[in-house]
């Protein structure tokens, strides 16, 4: 028997100390309390009540390991290693001290066509305090650029400096273009940061936004019109951003 396997390899964390940071200041506003070690600066603290706490001891290489304490006595640890795990992984520790008094943090939601506005409070509330770093829509137009904005101003993170784009010649070609170079390049202006847009084979139909921290949210609908019955969602990036990227190298720049 053969000892060679096609195993991928285990992926390096993508969590650094400031999205965790972000992370407990979103739990700050929830109304719990967050304190710095007085000895370590590695380590946060976020207190659940006056018994219990959950400490992020934050690694440069190895992510961040979790610490349920009651009373200074351990009865939970966690690593995780991008921001889905560790959102889940507080949740459950959340859970098992403090039980439903603890709000699990949304990973899902359902858009409707006639409530435009929850919509986009719903959808940046799943992108939280977290930066878009790439965007994959084979319908994506100016509009679409838009919306984006639209989203973050429900209170949503930002968008990466460096940010990639992914589209298709559906909507950038034809007599009159609906995503032109110059519409992108003033969107970039708008928001201060720079920023590519490609054009990839028009075979793909899938949407998502990668966000900081190692996190993907599907869209169920194009950012075009993203008022509709459809679901969007949050996951580990693992899978989609090893597509973006194979996607990205073989794409050609929009002139």
């Amino acid at each position: 028997m053969s000892d060679q396997h096609d195993f991928p390899t285990l992926p390096r964390s993508r969590l650094t100390r400031e999205e965790i940071v972000d992370y407990l200041i979103e739990q700050r506003r929830r109304g719990y309390d967050v304190f710095q070690d007085p000895q370590y600066r590695h380590v946060l603290i976020l207190g659940l009540d006056d018994a219990h706490r959950i400490k992020f001891i934050v690694g440069a290489e190895s992510g961040c390991q979790l610490q349920g304490e009651v009373y200074g006595t351990h009865f939970a640890i966690a690593n995780v290693a991008n921001m889905t795990e560790l959102r889940g992984a507080v949740d459950s520790i959340a859970r098992k001290a403090i039980g439903e008094r603890w709000s699990s943090a949304v990973t899902r939601t359902r858009l409707t066509e006639n409530r435009p506005a929850t919509n986009f409070a719903s959808i940046a509330n799943l992108i939280g305090s977290s930066a878009i770093e790439a965007v994959f829509d084979p319908y994506l137009e100016n509009i679409s650029l838009t919306s984006i904005l639209d989203i973050l101003s429900f209170g949503a993170g930002s968008v990466a400096d460096r940010v990639r784009v992914l589209s298709t010649s559906k909507t950038s070609a034809g007599q009159v273009p609906r995503l032109t170079k110059v519409g992108f390049d003033a969107w970039l202006t708008q928001l201060g940061i720079n920023g590519e847009i490609r054009l990839m084979g028009a075979s793909e139909h899938r949407r998502f936004l990668l966000l900081s921290g190692g996190q993907s949210l599907l869209l169920g609908p194009s950012l075009n019109a993203i008022h509709k019955n459809e679901a969007v969602r949050l996951e580990p990036d693992t899978e989609d951003r090893a597509f973006f990227d194979a996607v990205w190298a073989n794409a050609t720049p929009l002139r």
